[in-house]
Formats: structure tokens, sequence, C-alpha cells
């Protein structure tokens, strides 16, 4: 059994509808906790009327990004957590996915995985500030989607 220190589950911000919802979810960094991940992104995607399909093109961006963490072999996920944060705006959905990440580690932009990310994203970029690395993605919602 693996030890783990005390992470933060979920919190939900209860800003008025105009505003941002956030929701934070920090889970082990282990493949196995990204279907919580998968999960709530989900839900949170339904809330937004996307087709299924591009509800299913959302849970396979955020597990990728979560791989490019975990599946990298500079990537030490000992005692260390994704922290994986959603923002939902009207005409809006972003999440960005984040880990403590070695120095000069990225994404290879010409891996299968990152083309993905571009291909069912309407953006996706990598960042590195203070030690953590962050993946955003970006997916506009039609007057359709956004509730």
């Amino acid at each position: 059994m693996t030890n783990h220190k005390t992470l933060n589950p979920v919190r939900i911000s209860t800003l008025r509808p105009e505003q941002a919802r956030t929701i934070l979810l920090e889970i082990p960094a282990e493949r196995e906790q990204v279907l919580l991940v998968r999960s709530l992104t989900g839900h949170i995607a339904a809330r937004t009327d996307l087709t299924l399909v591009d509800l299913g093109d959302l849970r396979l961006a955020v597990d990728e990004a979560c791989g490019l963490f975990l599946l990298d072999a500079r990537f030490d996920a000992t005692d260390r957590a994704l922290r994986c944060r959603f923002e939902e705006r009207p005409g809006l959905l972003r999440i960005q996915i984040s880990a403590p990440v070695p120095p000069g580690m990225r994404p290879d932009l010409h891996d299968i995985g990152w083309i993905m990310l571009g291909a069912v994203m309407d953006e996706a970029s990598w960042y590195t500030a203070d030690g953590i690395g962050t993946i955003t993605l970006v997916k506009r919602l039609t007057a359709v989607d956004a509730r």
C-alpha cells in the first residue's frame, strides 16, 4: 500500500452565475487515480450540454494531459500530486493540470499525445513556473453548449 500525504480533495466555488465556477481536484500522481479526473470532467462537461462526441473528446484530453506528466520518464511521482483546476465560464471551459516537474521537462510538441490535444481542444498550452508544470486546455462553448 502506498503512503500518501493528505490531499485536498474537491472544492467547489460558489460564485454568481455570471462569474466563473471553479472546481479543484488534487489526486496522488498515480495512473489509476486519473479515472477520478476523467469522471469529474464528464460531470462538468455534461452541465455544458456538449455533444457526446465532444464530451468523450474532453475526457480523452484530460486523460492524455495527465499522462503527459505520469508517463514521462523524467517525472518523479513519489509523494507527488496532480492538481486539476476546472474553470467554467459563460462560453468557455478551461482545464489546468499541474504538478512539480524537474528543470527542462516539457511535452514533446511532435508527440502524438500533444497533437491529439491540439486536435480535440480549442487551445492547448504548457508552461512552467517555480518548478510547477501546467497544461492548460480550453474548450469554447457555443451558445447552445453553455448554460
